[in-house]
């Protein structure tokens, strides 16, 4: 028996929408022991920009240099037990793709510095769409959800300086060992099986299948034997003198445009400004969302503490960033301070833990970027919650008879 708020739902959209858009996450998964025995070094911290690329395609986009990839080694921080991990990918250009794939035990998000970048993604029941196809701009943001097969394509050329993006997965795992690429699904399956599954004839099948069979032992962190490489071009007329135009998905899509943004001024600040993206601006991301940050010369972040795990990301300029307490409990309350970042940098926030960053170098902007593992996280402001406190409790926590103009506005 229906009741009549349910027949409105249903008349008004609210409950199909609802069908397959669960309200986004609150609370924070449950912890994940990963692959590094819960051992690691005690930083939270990860120079990428310092590191020599993981793979490494001389002959994709070679004017650029070569496409390049980095992933952040889950056991080289927080202990081995960080619950996010990320990737960064350079020198991409037009035609260039991230190989179709899917990650069994990861949703990802996606951010673009540079470039126009396509997106694409299918349904696995063809809910709310059977795929979304999208084109990003910089800014631009991404969704998929955990074993949805999807991939990327650069659409702009090498010299217009070619796309850069950024790619966090909510898993403690390293993103490669998380991933299924196509070319070695296929090959390590029964040729009939293989055959099948791209709706191809069993010699058609055949005959195509030496190109990439060696993908069977899949090797993908080695630039002199790699069998199965992630990053792969179009032919090149594919996309001469454009790439094949697309319909881009409208309804509910696994990627918008910064245009979506929730833009937040905190009071008694100067010099920042923030960009939210939650699943009340991005429906179809329910299990992460996204705090971009945009600092002027010398700004700081003022101290916060949030209900996500959070992945880091230094899009431009210097920033030094601080965390009061580490994962572990003896760390809890130990100060993990003013450590420097430049542009690809990234950094792990625990949940709960405070942080604040500042831009480095006083003369010139930085921007970042924040992604949590929940759809709806809460920030914590400890400039506005303490003001909540009673005023002689505050007094007497800082051990003050009394304390001039003490919930005045700090201008940093």
């Amino acid at each position: 028996m229906w009741s009549v708020g349910a027949i409105a739902m249903y008349a008004s959209g609210t409950m199909a929408s609802a069908q397959f858009l669960p309200p986004g996450t609150t609370d924070v998964p449950i912890p994940r022991t990963g692959e590094c025995g819960q051992e690691g070094p005690a930083t939270y911290v990860y120079r990428m920009s310092q590191e020599q690329p993981n793979d490494y395609f001389p002959h994709i986009c070679s004017k650029m240099g070569g496409a390049e990839v980095r992933f952040n080694n889950p056991c080289a921080w927080s202990h081995g037990q960080a619950q996010m991990t990320g990737a960064h990918f350079t020198n991409m250009c037009k035609g260039a793709t991230r190989m179709i794939h899917w990650h069994n035990e990861a949703d990802e998000w996606g951010f673009v510095s540079k470039g126009r970048l396509m997106t694409f993604v299918s349904s696995p029941d063809g809910l709310p769409w059977p795929s979304s196809t999208n084109i990003l701009e910089p800014r631009g943001v991404w969704y998929f959800p955990s074993g949805w097969l999807h991939g990327l394509l650069c659409i702009t050329p090498e010299e217009q300086g070619g796309c850069e993006f950024t790619i966090v997965f909510a898993s403690p795992i390293a993103a490669e060992p998380n991933g299924h690429n196509l070319d070695t699904t296929l090959a390590q399956a029964d040729n009939d099986v293989a055959a099948t599954a791209l709706g191809i004839s069993l010699a058609t099948y055949e005959a195509s299948r030496p190109a990439f069979g060696r993908a069977e032992h899949s090797v993908h962190f080695s630039n002199s034997n790699m069998t199965a490489p992630i990053v792969t071009a179009v032919t090149p007329d594919a996309c001469e003198p454009e790439c094949p135009r697309i319909h881009e998905t409208v309804a509910a899509p696994a990627a918008v445009q910064s245009i979506v943004e929730q833009r937040v001024v905190l009071p008694g600040t100067r010099g920042i400004t923030l960009y939210r993206i939650r699943t009340d601006q991005f429906p179809f991301s329910r299990t992460m969302s996204q705090e971009r940050t945009m600092l002027a010369p010398g700004a700081v972040r003022p101290m916060v503490w949030t209900t996500a795990d959070s992945f880091f990301m230094v899009v431009s300029g210097t920033v030094t960033v601080s965390l009061q307490g580490g994962i572990l409990g003896k760390e809890a309350h130990l100060k993990f301070a003013n450590e420097t970042l430049k542009q690809g940098d990234v950094a792990y926030f625990p949940n709960g833990r405070a942080y604040w960053f500042r831009e480095a170098t006083g003369k010139s902007t930085a921007e970042t970027i924040n992604v949590f593992n929940v759809g709806v996280w809460k920030s914590i402001e400890l400039s506005q919650a303490v003001t909540e406190m009673p005023e002689i409790v505050v007094m007497s926590n800082l051990h003050q008879a009394h304390l001039a103009k003490p919930f005045a506005p700090v201008y940093v």
